[in-house]
C-alpha cells in the first residue's frame, strides 16, 4: 500500500496547485481540454476537494486516502493509458502503411516522370505553336491598326486617326505617309487630307519631320506645282523657327501658274481651291491678284472682268471685283476705259444681286467698291456705269 500512497501523494500535491494555476489566469471555458478525456473544470473540482478534504489521521498527511478518491484517480489513469494507446495505435497504423505509401508515390512520379518524357515533345511543339500564333495576332493587330489610321486619315476622320496614332507601338509615321502618298499622291485632296492630319499632330517635332518628307514626297510627282503646294507652305510657315523650306518652290510656284491662268481668263482651278479651300485662298488672294497689275494688258482685262463673278461666295467676288478695278485704275492713262468700266458696273450689279440682303458684311464692302468708279478721270459715279450698261444693251 505504501507505492499507492506515494502515488496517491504525489498526484495530490499536483492536483493541489490546480486551484492555484486556475487563479492566476488559467482559462475558464468549460470546454473539452484533452485531458484524458474529463473536463477541465471536473479535475479542478476534484483537485480542489481533495484538497480541502479533512483528515481524521495526523495533520501532517496532505490528504487522506479515501476509496472513492483512489477509485478515482485509477479511472482516471486508466483514461489516461487509453489515449496514450489509442494514439500509438493509430501512429503504429500510420507507420505501417507510410512504406507502402511511399512506393505508390514513387510509382506514381515515375508515371509522371515517363508521361512527360513522352508528351514533353509535344507540349514544347504546342507551347512554340501557340506563341506563333500570339506573335502573329500581336502583328496582325498592329497592322490592322496601322491600316485603321490610314483609312481614317484618307477618309477625312482625323480624330479618329490621331487616337489611332497615338496608340501605335514602334510604328514610324513616316514610313506609313510614304505608303499612304504612294497611292494617293497623285490625288491632290487625299494630299491635302494628308497635310491637314500632320498639322493635326500635336507635337511640333514630329511635325516638322513629317513635313520634311513631304517636302521630297510633293516634288516627287509634280504636286510642288500643285494647290497642295500652296497648303503645305501655309501649315509650314507656322513652324518657321524650326524648319523653314524654300517656299518659291512650292506656294510660289502655283501661284506664279495660277496668275498666268486668270491673266489668260482659266478660273476654275482657283474657283475651285477657293471653294474648297477658303482659309488657304485667302492667304494667298492678294498675292494673285497682283498679277493683273504686273502684267498689265487691254486683252488680260478683258478677260478677267469676269472673274468675280466665277468665285463662289460673296466676300471673295467683292474683293475680286476691287482687284480688278484698282489695277484698271492704276492704268487708266494706257487705254480708253469706258467699255471697261461699263461692263464692271455690270459685274457688280451682279455681285450685288447674287449676295442678297443678308450677306451685310459684303453689301458693305460692295458700296467701298463702287467709290472706285468716281475716281476715274471722267469722274462717273456707279449709278451712272450702270445706266449706260442698261442704255447699251436696250439698243
Amino acid at each position: 500500500m505504501a507505492p499507492l500512497t506515494a502515488s496517491l501523494t504525489i498526484c495530490a500535491l499536483a492536483l493541489a496547485v490546480l486551484p492555484a494555476a486556475h487563479s492566476r489566469g488559467l482559462p475558464e471555458s468549460t470546454g473539452q481540454q484533452e485531458a484524458c478525456g474529463q473536463h477541465y473544470d471536473e479535475l479542478v473540482k476534484a483537485s480542489t476537494t481533495w484538497h480541502d478534504k479533512e483528515c481524521n489521521g495526523t495533520s501532517k498527511q496532505a490528504a487522506c486516502i479515501v476509496p472513492e478518491h483512489e477509485q478515482s484517480y485509477r479511472d482516471l489513469k486508466q483514461r489516461c493509458q487509453q489515449a496514450y494507446d489509442d494514439r500509438t495505435t493509430k501512429a503504429n497504423a500510420m507507420y505501417a502503411k507510410l512504406p507502402s505509401y511511399l512506393i505508390e508515390v514513387g510509382a506514381r512520379v515515375n508515371q509522371l516522370k515517363v508521361s512527360l518524357q513522352n508528351d514533353l515533345p509535344n507540349m514544347q511543339e504546342m507551347v512554340s505553336e501557340q506563341k506563333q500564333m500570339l506573335e502573329s495576332a500581336w502583328k496582325y493587330g498592329a497592322q490592322l491598326q496601322r491600316e485603321l489610321m490610314l483609312t481614317s486619315m484618307e477618309s477625312d476622320h482625323m480624330q479618329r486617326a490621331l487616337v489611332l496614332h497615338s496608340l501605335l507601338v514602334n510604328a514610324s509615321l513616316e514610313e506609313m505617309m510614304k505608303e499612304s502618298y504612294e497611292y494617293h499622291g497623285k490625288n491632290g485632296r487625299m494630299v491635302a487630307r494628308m497635310l491637314k492630319f500632320v498639322r493635326l499632330l500635336p507635337a511640333a517635332e514630329e511635325r516638322v519631320a513629317v513635313y520634311k518628307q513631304l517636302a521630297e514626297l510633293l516634288k516627287s510627282n509634280g504636286q510642288d506645282g500643285q494647290f497642295p503646294a500652296v497648303i503645305f507652305s501655309a501649315d509650314v510657315k507656322q513652324l518657321e523657327d524650326r524648319y523653314k523650306p524654300d517656299h518659291a518652290q512650292y506656294e510660289g510656284k502655283v501661284l506664279e501658274r495660277w496668275q498666268t491662268e486668270l491673266l489668260a481668263g482659266s478660273f476654275h482651278e482657283v474657283a475651285t481651291f477657293a471653294q474648297d479651300y477658303p482659309e488657304y485662298f485667302a492667304g494667298v488672294e492678294q498675292t494673285l491678284y497682283e498679277a493683273l497689275k504686273k502684267k498689265w494688258s487691254v486683252d488680260a482685262l478683258d478677260k478677267m472682268i469676269s472673274f468675280p463673278s466665277a468665285m463662289p461666295v460673296a466676300a471673295q467676288r467683292v474683293r475680286a471685283l476691287r482687284a480688278v478695278l484698282e489695277a484698271l485704275l492704276d492704268h487708266q492713262s494706257e487705254q480708253n476705259n469706258d467699255v471697261s468700266l461699263i461692263r464692271l458696273a455690270q459685274e457688280t450689279a451682279k455681285v450685288e444681286a447674287a449676295a442678297g440682303k443678308d450677306d451685310a458684311e459684303a453689301l458693305q464692302a460692295l458700296e467701298e467698291v463702287k467709290k472706285l468708279f468716281g475716281k476715274f478721270t471722267y469722274q462717273r459715279d456707279f449709278q451712272a456705269y450702270e445706266a449706260l450698261y442698261k442704255l447699251l444693251k436696250g439698243l
